[in-house]
């Protein structure tokens, strides 16, 4: 079986300018754990994940209940939520980006995806073609595969 045969397609993609809490807004609405971001050109630049939000060092907060568990004892007042807050809201999609992203090709192996999700640790694989995203394997996809596998 093939990547192209199991991937979310069209895949959702910010731009580098992309204003970080409007990544996380697609994000939420979306109910999806991750965006490529790409250039003007449509080619593939990096990749936001949910821990790129919440991980310690590049802390980008969106909500009020996240604060305490995201930023541990640096935001305990008002005071400092608001100014942790207020700059989170300049950040861009290229500031909160991860820049090395593993990719796969569209006539992959489903096989080979899913040895590289497990061996590298990846909820996220973008497919891409010439260096333009087509598609997204998540682990959930993965697991579709085994559920229609299961009941045949």
């Amino acid at each position: 079986m093939l990547v192209k045969e199991i991937m979310t397609s069209p895949v959702v993609t910010v731009r580098t300018d992309t204003p970080a809490p409007e990544v996380a807004r697609v994000m939420q609405e979306r109910d999806i754990g991750a965006v490529v971001v790409v250039d003007e050109g449509g080619r593939l630049c990096g990749i936001i994940t949910e821990s790129d939000f919440t991980g310690i060092g590049r802390c980008v907060p969106f909500s009020l209940d996240l604060a305490p568990v995201v930023f541990g004892a640096r935001a305990t007042t008002l005071e400092e939520l608001e100014r942790i807050y207020a700059m989170a809201r300049k950040l861009k999609a290229k500031d909160v980006m991860s820049e090395r992203v593993e990719t796969i090709a569209e006539s992959d192996d489903v096989g080979s995806a899913v040895h590289r999700m497990l061996t590298r640790n990846l909820k996220h694989l973008p497919v891409v073609r010439d260096g333009t995203p087509v598609g997204m394997v998540a682990r959930h996809d993965v697991l579709k595969l085994l559920g229609r596998g299961l009941s045949r």
